[in-house]
């Protein structure tokens, strides 16, 4: 009976073109099916050529594109204890839920989850988003810290205020060389007035 979904949901996790097309095509039936072999409800013998991290990341990508045709499914299915892929596809629905979850995973004891929470609550607006962002500029987590410094500086239309967050966390002396070089590279752009681009290559 779901043969042909789970024929395409292993194109998904193989990377093969336009296998994203087809999990699209297949509609809240197949967005369900991802969701049921992703979170053990269902079981199926699914032949893969991915294995070890290039398949986990196949199953993500796979519950990124179930989730974006069926995002309030997605929602419903959600365990209590989400991992980092769920944050960050939470990032793209935009729900008050979604927006809630992620301000409580921004306040996480494992710092992954906060920055993962804080970069995808860059994509949300609203005073409780806002506000998570807010609070994550005081992180003790340089990362966490220097991601909330980058939504502040995308999302505000004077960058001057990205500016001078920037210039006090390039004074922090536990800075690690790559994060000095990225808030260098995102102050090059905030003095020019540019936006800074998604990545520094």
């Amino acid at each position: 009976m779901n043969d042909g979904l789970d024929a395409v949901i292993v194109k998904v996790l193989d990377w093969e073109p336009r296998a994203d097309e087809a999990l699209i095509a297949a509609g809240l039936t197949g967005a369900r099916r991802v969701f049921d072999l992703y979170y053990g409800r269902a079981r199926a013998n699914l032949v893969t050529k991915a294995t070890g991290r290039e398949l986990g990341d196949g199953w993500s990508a796979a519950l990124h594109i179930a989730a974006s045709v069926a995002p309030e499914e997605f929602l419903a299915r959600l365990p209590s204890r989400v991992g980092t892929t769920e944050i960050v596809i939470l990032g793209d629905i935009d729900d008050p839920r979604a927006t809630r979850i992620l301000c409580e995973q921004a306040r996480h004891k494992d710092f992954l989850h906060r920055v993962n929470a804080v970069r995808a609550l860059a994509k949300h607006t609203g005073p409780a988003s806002r506000e998570a962002v807010e609070q994550a500029l005081a992180d003790e987590d340089l990362v966490v810290r220097s991601a909330a410094i980058r939504c502040v500086a995308d999302a505000d239309a004077d960058p001057s205020r990205g500016t001078t967050l920037y210039e006090a966390f390039l004074a922090e002396p536990r800075l690690t060389p790559l994060l000095r070089q990225e808030a260098r590279w995102a102050l090059s752009y905030l003095r020019e007035g540019s936006p800074i681009p998604l990545h520094p290559w």
